[in-house]
């Protein structure tokens, strides 16, 4: 009984792990923005640097100059 309750544990695992696999990450890009005078970081998901800047807006930070954008690279050194 106990081998059969580990092979179910483990197939709801890969079940869980497939969910994430269908994620279209592609039209889905993380960008970035760095306040340099308080160095708070601001995360944002958008489809292009134009989605991006239309959120960051919406936030009505007081000065622009302070924050600095950064894009996420599909690849990432090891």
């Amino acid at each position: 009984m106990k081998e059969t309750n580990r092979k179910k544990k483990t197939m709801s695992k890969k079940k869980k792990e497939n969910e994430y696999k269908d994620v279209d990450r592609e039209s889905n890009n993380v960008y970035m923005f760095h306040n340099v005078r308080h160095n708070l970081h601001l995360f944002i998901n958008a489809e292009n640097a134009e989605g991006a800047y239309e959120q960051f807006d919406k936030c009505n930070f007081v000065d622009r100059s302070e924050w600095k954008i950064f894009l996420e690279a599909g690849s990432q050194p090891a």
